[in-house]
């Protein structure tokens, strides 16, 4: 790839990056994935004391701390390229590596209708408007679609209500005021260049409401779409319209609309519950009204049920605060559940997830693959039901090695 990602990260002439990446695992509450350096260097900018993190299947992850008042939360980033089967794999491989909460694709796009350059998009939904059938009269759409996660749908709402994002937006040339949107985009592997060239005319014919496209948004939705434990969602910066791009263009534009889509990105993060905070809740929980504005000093976010909860409504005292696992602990734990006989077949899981009603339905049930694994562990750390597993794994494998071990560990780490 054109852009170093680390001076500690080196990329040598065999095609492997040497050991001076950071071998220990990093656990992260979102990760972030751009195609091109510009948007990765935007959303470098939020980010300090970033680190590489050991590879997964060749993927090279940088790990930050994003920090506001007293509340910090770890983000992975990674540079995908272009295109929407590399964004697939991405998110599949930041799945397995860390299990995050939820995972951002920030970027550019071109503006299809009702945005300006410097606009901001968050999509809840992606089309890929090149499926279809090619006939001898022309072409079929056959269009399919994928919708961003509803709980970061809702916080993009509320942060594209108000202008507090706008003021993370990092010093650059100057640009006119830009609005944020919570609309559809289209996405497909061309670059379109105007709005009556043949994808221009399709995108009028068949997704009408679509107010940007990009490259890597479909398949980006389609790698959280099978990682049922991911919230998902694209955020684009508008950096070209319809029939003005071109080199001289995206040099002006390209670093002015990364700025922006980063800056509404990380005014979401600072949204989502911060891991020890909301071990149960979901990302909506973090979402403030519109009007709230800065956070009060040393205030962490606040659930949107408290915000809006009567002043005498009481709540249960929260518990101690405990150790959030590091993905090494998860990585471990997650190698021991699928060292128990027969738990990589389908059936065998399909019966562990049946017999953890509270959790099981929150976890892909096809297969048991390292990522399901881990979803299964996080889920279960979080809802305390890690005394729950071991049971039925002792009930499933009884006299196991494997199943014992897990027990061993689980017990040791102090888990419920």
């Amino acid at each position: 790839m054109g852009f170093a990602v680390s001076v500690r990260c080196r990329q040598s002439l065999g095609g492997s990056v040497d050991a001076e990446c950071d071998g220990g695992a990093a656990g992260a509450d979102v990760v972030v994935l751009t195609a091109l350096e510009v948007e990765y260097r935007a959303v470098c900018a939020h980010l300090e004391d970033t680190r590489p993190v050991q590879l997964e299947r060749g993927a090279v992850f940088e790990v930050g701390a994003f920090r506001e008042g007293s509340t910090e939360r770890t983000v992975a980033i990674h540079m995908t390229g272009p295109g929407n089967p590399g964004a697939a794999v991405s998110v599949e491989r930041a799945a397995a590596l860390f299990a995050p909460r939820a995972v951002l694709f920030v970027g550019v796009a071109g503006g299809v209708k009702d945005v300006a350059l410097g606009d901001v998009v968050a999509a809840d939904a992606v089309y890929d408007y090149e499926t279809g059938k090619d006939t001898g009269t022309g072409f079929l759409p056959r269009q399919k679609t994928h919708q961003s996660a509803y709980g970061l749908v809702q916080l993009a709402r509320l942060v594209a209500a108000g202008d507090a994002w706008q003021r993370r937006i990092r010093p650059g040339d100057d640009a006119p005021r830009p609005r944020a949107h919570v609309k559809p985009i289209a996405a497909g592997g061309r670059v379109v260049a105007h709005h009556r060239s043949d994808v221009g005319l399709r995108l009028a014919a068949g997704a009408g409401d679509a107010l940007a496209v990009d490259m890597e948004g479909f398949g980006f939705l389609a790698g959280a779409y099978v990682n049922q434990q991911l919230d998902a969602l694209v955020i684009r910066g508008i950096s070209d319209l319809l029939g003005d791009k071109g080199g001289a263009h995206d040099e002006r534009w390209q670093p002015v609309a990364s700025r922006h889509a980063a800056a509404f990105a990380f005014e979401l993060i600072g949204r989502v519950p911060a891991a020890d905070a909301a071990a149960a809740r979901p990302l909506a929980a973090g979402a403030r009204s519109a009007g709230a504005g800065a956070r009060s000093a040393g205030a962490g976010p606040r659930p949107l049920a408290a915000a809006t909860r009567s002043p005498g409504a009481g709540t249960a005292p929260e518990g101690p605060r405990r150790r959030r696992l590091t993905i090494r602990d998860l990585g471990v734990l997650a190698d021991t559940l699928l060292a128990v006989p027969g738990m990589t077949s389908p059936a065998r899981w399909q019966q562990l997830l049946d017999e953890l009603p509270t959790v099981g339905t929150a976890v892909g049930r096809q297969s048991a693959s390292r990522a399901e694994a881990l979803s299964l562990l996080r889920t279960c750390e979080a809802r305390r039901a890690m005394g729950e597993l071991v049971e039925v794994v002792a009930v499933l494998a009884p006299d196991d090695p494997a199943a014992a071990e897990l027990a061993r560990r689980v017990e040791e780490l102090g888990l419920e």
